[in-house]
């Protein structure tokens, strides 16, 4: 009867793997994705997007990366961010990346900080001033994360006030407290569990590592 033996050892491999799969309906990770190269290859929990020859106030960020359940750190990911100068302007070069960015990979709390200036408005507009945050990688896929706005911003509207708030501890409307000459903020984010991909022109985070 080799064959029942061999009909009951995958039965038995088969239950196994079916036990290890997750419960219908939850979130599934897709396959890890690429870190990249150069400043993704050779990224650390900390960051320099603004020297300190750059014009504006000095702003440290420090926070922590989460799973959507928002509980588990996403350890080992890649956050990027970039934003504009103190006037308000990515690059003088509209054909160019933003001059102020960089790449940072999460500890294993999911901790990160970045160093830098606190962002201008857009030239003319009433958009508040911001920091965008791109992540991937760490068996995450590529996506949008929130954006980082100042509470002392007069163009951050009331609505967004009360939605930011309702986020709780994932707040991204923060207000700055001043630590000597630096303003400090601290910001929680939190992944998704599907991407949301990225146009063409905003795509020079990853481009920078060589993923697209």
């Amino acid at each position: 009867m080799a064959w029942l033996r061999h009909l009951s050892r995958r039965a038995l491999l088969v239950s196994g793997v079916l036990s290890l799969a997750p419960p219908l309906g939850a979130a599934r990770l897709r396959p890890a994705d690429d870190l990249g190269r150069g400043p993704c290859a050779n990224a650390s929990p900390r960051a320099v997007l603004a020297g300190p020859d750059e014009p504006g106030p000095r702003l440290l960020v420090r926070g922590r990366l989460f799973a959507p359940d928002g509980e588990r750190p996403a350890a080992g990911a890649i956050l990027y961010a970039y934003q504009t100068d103190v006037t308000g302007v990515y690059n003088r070069d509209r054909s160019a990346p933003p001059r102020l960015r960089g790449h940072m990979k999460t500890d294993a709390d999911g901790r990160f900080e970045y160093e830098t200036i606190r962002p201008g408005s857009y030239p003319g507009s009433t958009i508040a001033a911001h920091v965008h945050h791109h992540a991937w990688g760490g068996g995450w896929p590529a996506q949008w994360l929130g954006e980082l706005n100042f509470a002392d911003d007069p163009f951050v509207t009331a609505a967004e006030r009360a939605r930011s708030d309702a986020a709780g501890r994932f707040a991204w409307v923060q207000a700055p407290r001043r630590e000597g000459a630096v303003f400090v903020v601290e910001l929680n984010l939190r992944l998704k569990a599907e991407g949301t991909g990225f146009e063409e022109r905003i795509r020079h985070g990853r481009e920078a590592c060589g993923l697209r």
